[in-house]
Formats: structure tokens, C-alpha cells, sequence
């Protein structure tokens, strides 16, 4: 085989993988040891739960007053909240400043995460990352609106207190809370669906055709990931949040297909 051929194709490969080449890299990328690597992913993620904590302070003034609205709004005012310890008051009102908490962290999140990748990204790939802070925010929020307007009312209201007629209402503080909190949280971490899977699918760490192909399965998943998130036994509320991640997971696909 002639050498001067054989060069000439290495040449034209490398350009042909234009930005996956592994003989130029990107601009000012510097190989560093893997200890340094984990030292800064641990010091980013030490961030994002300073952020967290921060959240949970910033909010626990108010949690009360919030803790008030739920129960007004979908269990009664005439029904006496009920606390079986002496903490349960506060541990309920600390759910639910997680999910404020979370919807400040989320987003600090992808961009600590854009930070430690930030120099092994290209420019194109950097663009996508500041876009990906904003939109999750705004994912987190809508997907709490969903959970907030649309499945506590169908637990609360049509469901759950309909065994009033047959028996005593009894309802325990934390215990209520922590479902109100659950479907919040739940939603609107499950509404970063369509960012995870672009991420994964930009970043090279799954293929477009693959997920295509693979419905099946991710249908499977999104159905038993479903039964865990809202705890209904009519498994009415299970069906709607299978149905919105699958919208999800094909919006997520659109999107991919679009740009």
C-alpha cells in the first residue's frame, strides 16, 4: 500500500470527522489528571447543594402560609390538620420548601454542569448549554403547574376524599404534604425529559435512531417510572403522568429532528 496514500486518507478521515477529530481537540483544552477532574466535579456539586440548602432557607419563612393554601385549596377548611409528632409540623413545612429549592437548583445544576465540561465543549456546543439554563427553569415551573393544576385537584378533590362519606377524614400534616410535594417535585423534574435526552443525544452518549427504534422500551420504562411518582390507587393519576412523559419523550425526538 502506498505510505503517501495511506497519509493522504488519515488526512481526509480527520477532516471528514471534523469535530469529533481526535488530532486537533478543541481550542484551549488542556489534559488535566482525573484526581483533578473529580476534586472540581465534587467543589460544582458542593454548589448546587449550597444553592439547595439556600433555597429551602429563602423559603421556609413562607412555607407555612403555602402549607395553608394547599389545604385550602384541595383538601377543606373545615378539616383540622393533624399532627402525630412534634416535629411533623416543620418536617412538612421542609418539603415543601424543597420544591422551590429545586426549582432554583435545577438550572444551577446545568450550568455548574456546563462549567466542568466548559472547556472540552465547542462553540456550538457552549451556545446549547447556556440555552439549556433558562429553558429548564422554565420546564421545572410548567411541569409544577401541571402537578399543581391538574393532578392534586384529581387526587385530592375527586379521589381521595371521597371515602367521607364512609368514614372520618383524618388527615396527617406530613402525610399530605409529602404527596403534595411528591407530584410538585416530581413534575417538575420529570418535565426535564426532553433536556436529558437532547443532552444525551448532542453529547454522543446515545444515538438519535436507537431512541426511534427503542420506543417500546421507553414506553415501559415511562409507565413503571409513573406508578412510582404519583401515589394514587385509582391509577388515574398514573395514566395522565404516562401520557405527559410521553408526549415529553416525542417532543424530545421533534426536537431532535428539527435541529
Amino acid at each position: 500500500m502506498d505510505p503517501q496514500h495511506t497519509g493522504n486518507g488519515i488526512s481526509s478521515t480527520g477532516n471528514a470527522s471534523g469535530r469529533n477529530s481526535h488530532t486537533t481537540g478543541v481550542p484551549g483544552d488542556a489534559e488535566e489528571p482525573l484526581m483533578a477532574h473529580l476534586f472540581e466535579l465534587r467543589n460544582r456539586l458542593a454548589i448546587v447543594l449550597i444553592w439547595l440548602f439556600l433555597g429551602i432557607i429563602v423559603a421556609f419563612p413562607f412555607s407555612a402560609k403555602g402549607m395553608l393554601l394547599v389545604w385550602r385549596e384541595f383538601i377543606s377548611p373545615d378539616l383540622v390538620m393533624t399532627s402525630y409528632s412534634p416535629l411533623e409540623w416543620t418536617f412538612a413545612r421542609l418539603k415543601l420548601c424543597l420544591v422551590f429549592a429545586l426549582a432554583i437548583s435545577i438550572p444551577q445544576f446545568f450550568y455548574q454542569l456546563y462549567r466542568f465540561a466548559g472547556k472540552g465543549l465547542y462553540p456550538h456546543e457552549k451556545r446549547f448549554f447556556l440555552k439549556v439554563i433558562p429553558v429548564s427553569f422554565l420546564l421545572f415551573i410548567f411541569g409544577a403547574a401541571i402537578g399543581y393544576f391538574l393532578i392534586l385537584p384529581l387526587m385530592f378533590k375527586y379521589i381521595l376524599l371521597y371515602s367521607g362519606d364512609m368514614a372520618t377524614a383524618q388527615l396527617s400534616v406530613q402525610d399530605t404534604l409529602s404527596a403534595v410535594t411528591t407530584i410538585l417535585a416530581g413534575f417538575g423534574i420529570v418535565f426535564q425529559l426532553p433536556l436529558l435526552v437532547v443532552f444525551a443525544v448532542k453529547m454522543g452518549l446515545v444515538q438519535y435512531q436507537t431512541l426511534k427504534k427503542q420506543r417500546i422500551l421507553v414506553y415501559s420504562a415511562i409507565m413503571a417510572f409513573s406508578l412510582f411518582l404519583s401515589p394514587d390507587p385509582t391509577f388515574i393519576a398514573q395514566i395522565v403522568v404516562a401520557l405527559l412523559l410521553a408526549v415529553l419523550f416525542e417532543f424530545s425526538l421533534l426536537i431532535l429532528r428539527l435541529f
